[in-house]
Parts: C-alpha cells; structure tokens; sequence
C-alpha cells in the first residue's frame, strides 16, 4: 500500500505528461500591425507591473495638453521612450514638441528663481 505522498506524486507525474507546460505567456501570436515596431522584452524588464508588456509599438494618436494640437507619437518614439529612456510603460505623451520644449524652459526659469532666492537668503 502506498502512503498520500507517494500517491499524490504518481498523480502530479500523470497530470504533467497530459499537460505540456509553458514557460511564458508568449505562446500565443498575434497579428503584428503594419508599420508596427516590436518590443526587446529584455530592455523593458525595469517595469514593474503586474500588467502584460507590449509586443510591439504602434503610432498612437493624441491631442496636446497645452495648444490642443492633434498629434503623433510614434512607434520609433516610444521604443526610444520605453527602452532606451527607460520610460515608466504606462506613461503616454501629453504635449507636442514646441510645447514641451516651452514647458521645460518654464521649469528651469522657475528652478532658476528658487535657487536664486535660496542664494540670497544663505547670503544674509
């Protein structure tokens, strides 16, 4: 007579020579758009999300936060974006190129005009 353990064994051994099993989820395939740009999946291994990874890029339409512009982005700009910026993968763009590049100069103005105050008073 065998004992519970022994039994369950010889079980588990059946249940996995009827069931071939996987390594990953990529088994399955899907159609790759045209113009699409697949993923490196090695280089997007910095996100941390319980969400699937992308299997390719594609252009992604967008209105600007800021002129309202209907814009772009680009399945090269998000591969540059994601994998090479190391982009948090569920971040998108908001503003177009000469309102970002506006935005930026606002930032450093307003970095520029703390850091000066900041000077002035350690000065006293």
């Amino acid at each position: 007579m065998k004992s519970g353990k022994q039994r369950r064994t010889e079980i588990m051994e059946k249940r996995r020579a009827r069931i071939p099993m996987k390594e990953s989820f990529d088994f399955y395939v899907l159609p790759i758009p045209a113009g699409a740009i697949p993923t490196d999946r090695e280089t997007l291994r910095h996100n941390n999300t319980y969400g699937l990874l992308p299997l390719f890029y594609v252009d992604n339409a967008f209105n600007c936060r800021d002129c309202g512009t209907a814009q772009i982005w680009k399945a090269k700009q998000q591969k540059w974006w994601y994998e090479i910026m190391q982009g948090n993968i569920n971040s998108v763009a908001v503003r177009c190129r000469p309102c970002r590049k506006t935005e930026q100069q606002r930032k450093k103005q307003a970095r520029d005009i703390h850091l000066s105050g900041l000077a002035e008073k350690h000065k006293q």
